[in-house]
């Protein structure tokens, strides 16, 4: 299966103008943006105190271009193809389901640590590193281009993450890549990698494989047939 690129559907279409026009809004408002910033931007500890909506906001603020071009890059390459085959509704949840689920994971982890309880986060990369799951999870043997270099899409959850652990002891402020690993578990969650039922039906079979191999197998003779009688009684049978 060969990975080409996609039309601009209509959940990302949507979501791409929602993120280019809080991105360019802020930038161009400079420090006259600090409310609406306020009410976009994750913080841990702004949200343990009313802002229960920041995990869902947080995704649209881009204020670097260079950050900017590759989240709407990655939003229309990753997330059209997606979108094709979910449907546009199925689509935007999970969107916005792995973008929240790495923002509200990062803020419990902020109980542990006052420096990601006061860290502002923002950006879409969280949502991203779900979608990367997501194609590794149900399109495993697909194509797609990591700079210009094509990779079975099965590879790149483990590269992925390897990229972002690779940031995270390289940076000072490791912290800051935390929505973006839990994204990326929430994406293999959330696209079926991991699912509740699957995972309790292999430990129940395994469960039952350990027992099997405990257990001792012997053959159970008749009562009224001894070893030289010659006739067969239950010794076909293994108990």
């Amino acid at each position: 299966m060969q990975f080409g690129v996609p039309p601009l559907t209509r959940g990302v279409k949507w979501l791409g103008a929602v993120t280019l026009a809080v991105s360019v809004v802020a930038a161009v408002l400079g420090e006259r943006a600090e409310a609406l910033l306020r009410n976009v931007i994750f913080v841990p500890d702004l949200f343990f105190h009313g802002r229960v909506w920041t995990p869902l906001t947080y995704t649209f603020l881009n204020p670097d271009p260079f950050s900017l071009l590759f989240a709407l890059l990655g939003l229309w390459l990753l997330g059209a193809a997606l979108e094709q085959s979910w449907g546009t509704r199925r689509f935007v949840w999970f969107y916005f389901l792995t973008g929240a689920a790495g923002a509200i994971a990062t803020g419990l982890l902020g109980f542990a640590s006052s420096r990601i309880m006061g860290h502002a986060y923002f950006g879409n990369w969280s949502s991203l590193e779900g979608l990367i799951a997501a194609f590794a999870v149900l399109m495993p043997d697909a194509q797609i281009f990591l700079y210009f270099l094509p990779v079975q899409a099965k590879w790149m959850l483990p590269i992925s993450a390897g990229i972002t652990v690779l940031f995270m002891l390289m940076s000072q402020a490791w912290w800051a890549y935390l929505p973006q690993l839990f994204g990326l578990g929430a994406g293999v969650l959330f696209a079926g990698g991991v699912a509740p039922r699957n995972f309790l039906l292999r430990l129940r079979v395994w469960w039952i494989d350990r027992r099997l191999r405990r257990s001792r197998l012997r053959v159970v003779r008749g009562a009224d047939e001894g070893p030289l009688s010659g006739g067969r009684g239950s010794d076909k049978y293994l108990h």
